[in-house]
């Protein structure tokens, strides 16, 4: 508890600072990894970093743990951004699993930097509160933002946890001229990206799962005209792969197309639902290829949103993130495939009506690339983004999970700490039964939000969704202020952002907000009240049994 506490305090008071250049002109603990899986603890390691602008002389500077020593050899020196790194155990320093101390001493014996971690008490100069967390196998400590020196863990982002052989990508924000297409499930997704797959020669997709049939023949006639296709999807899916996913896939590889699984120990789950078109197209999404997703014109499927972005800067940013995952992903062959059934016809489709149709203008966005695990946590991105409200946030999530182990939610803590300031909050959950059957869903999140929103007299609430039209919410999205969106596949639990490879991206532009604005709004007021109807025609139901029970027992005297 104490951990939660201390956390949220630090990501609220430093994330309303300004940004600034790093003023730090002293070595810093940069890196440390005290648990590789490795007999006894071989491959440990430190790593100190000089964040300054000028040479530094470490010449006699000490690391220890208070258990042992070692002592930087004379004439060492560490020109502006290099480091040196202290391979352990040696003389007497070996980090523990379960917590220790990382102090680093100048040559007068001086404290120069210190870090904690795991179950350490150390409470001396140099460090305060708690410890940047537990040492899990091949868990790597690093400092995220080493322009800054708290003696805290707040620039150790404790929350994330980077394991050895993961990525780091920051994409920078950007300020772009694009052309950009956003869309929404069930309305208008399929199109959009149909019409991208056929106008493109090369297309690279990450998808957590692919079922479509219309998005395969699209790849297929890509491939058939002598174009390329990558595809990249997660192999353990929730509910194990279909026949129709596998039979999908062993179509593509027949007609010339790549197929990869993604490396399973780098990332929990590959939950990633993107494609890049050509050399400067990308189309980032909340949903699956399959019908619920991107289900045909004016038939029914999930709430999710989407967006289209031309731009070559911002293709390059994903790029370099798909060719990571792919160089690391596993091939899949014919011959590993077995024998699977033809893929049974699309299940029932529902009519959908009154949709929306796809938004589509020119001109300049600020876009922001959200990676997970790599940047999803950092205080700039979507903490960042909920921090920046200054009038409205409007959320609509497959589900929301409060607790996240030992810590709370960053996020639902970030958006209940701008109702506080005087934002205008809305959240909008599914009501799916699997999203409701246990004492932590959806249900009780709405209740634990709207009790805080009338306890403290806030302009905030929580609904489930009426699904009118629509299978499920399946979406992962939020706006700011009508004018700062995020979309993304980043559900709001812990593993989502931390363990799973996830993409997301905010777009800022007063077009694209309205956009999302309007279809969000046709959601939430659907939705208004939903649980008391059913409570008012529960009770209806009651009286209308008991006047009929009483008008026949009338009769019967």
């Amino acid at each position: 508890m104490r951990l939660k506490f201390f956390i949220a305090l630090l990501i609220l008071f430093f994330s309303m600072l300004p940004a600034a250049a790093s003023d730090v002109d002293h070595v810093l603990i940069f890196e440390f990894l005290p648990n590789p899986a490795a007999a006894n603890d071989e491959g440990e390691y430190v790593k100190i970093i000089n964040p300054s602008d000028e040479m530094i002389d470490i010449s006699g500077f000490i690391l220890t743990d208070l258990e042992g020593e070692i002592t930087i050899p004379s004439d060492t020196y560490l020109g502006p951004g290099s480091d040196y790194i202290f391979e352990l155990p040696a003389e007497g320093v070996a980090l523990k699993n379960s917590g220790d101390e990382v102090i680093l001493l100048d040559n007068r014996r001086n404290l120069v930097d210190c870090v904690i971690y795991g179950d350490s008490d150390y409470n001396t100069a140099g460090w305060h509160g708690e410890g940047v967390g537990d040492a899990f196998d091949e868990r790597v400590f690093r400092r995220f933002y080493p322009d800054m020196d708290t003696d805290t863990a707040y620039e150790w982002l404790p929350l994330r946890e980077y394991y050895r052989g993961q990525s780091n990508f920051l994409p920078p924000l950007r300020d772009v001229t694009a052309d950009v297409t956003c869309f929404v499930s069930p309305d208008c997704s399929l199109d959009p990206l149909l019409a991208r797959i056929r106008a493109a020669s090369t297309i690279r997709a990450n998808i957590y799962l692919f079922e479509s049939s219309a998005i395969e023949d699209a790849i297929i006639e890509l491939l058939d005209r002598g174009g390329v296709a990558r595809i990249l999807v997660e192999r353990d899916p929730v509910g194990g792969m279909s026949h129709s996913e596998l039979l999908i896939l062993k179509n593509i590889i027949d007609h010339g197309g790549e197929v990869r699984f993604t490396n399973d120990p780098l990332y929990n789950l590959n939950h990633a639902k993107y494609a890049l078109f050509d050399n400067d197209t990308i189309l980032i999404t909340s949903e699956n290829w399959n019908n619920d997703g991107f289900p045909p014109p004016e038939t029914g499927g999930n709430r999710g949103w989407g967006i289209v972005i031309e731009n070559g800067e911002i293709f390059d940013d994903l790029y370099e993130v798909f060719e990571y995952d792919w160089q690391h992903g596993l091939d899949l062959y014919i011959q590993n495939i077995y024998e699977v059934p033809e893929a049974a016809s699309d299940h029932g489709l529902s009519w959908y009506g009154n949709g929306f149709d796809p938004l589509s203008l020119s001109g300049n966005f600020s876009v922001q690339l959200i990676i997970a695990p790599d940047n999803s946590l950092h205080y700039e991105t979507i903490i960042g983004l909920i921090n920046s409200a200054n009038k409205s946030i409007y959320i609509e999530e497959a589900y929301i999970r409060r607790d996240w182990g030992d810590h709370t939610n960053p996020y639902l803590d970030a958006t209940i700490d701008a109702a506080r300031r005087g934002v205008e909050v809305k959240i909008l959950l599914d009501s799916m039964w699997y999203n409701l059957d246990s004492n932590a869903d959806n249900d009780e999140l709405c209740r634990y939000v709207n009790e805080i929103s009338k306890k403290e007299n806030l302009n905030l609430e929580a609904r489930l969704v009426r699904r009118d039209g629509i299978t499920k919410i399946h979406n992962k999205g939020v706006i700011v202020d009508s004018e700062k969106v995020l979309i993304s596949s980043i559900n709001w639990n812990k593993h989502s952002p931390t363990y799973n490879r996830e993409v997301g991206v905010i777009i800022q532009n007063p077009e694209i907000g309205a956009y999302y604005s309007e279809v969000f709004m046709k959601d939430w007021e659907k939705s208004g009240n939903s649980w008391e109807m059913v409570v008012i025609a529960v009770i209806m139901f009651i009286l209308l049994v008991t006047a009929i029970y009483f008008i026949k027992r009338t009769q019967n005297l």
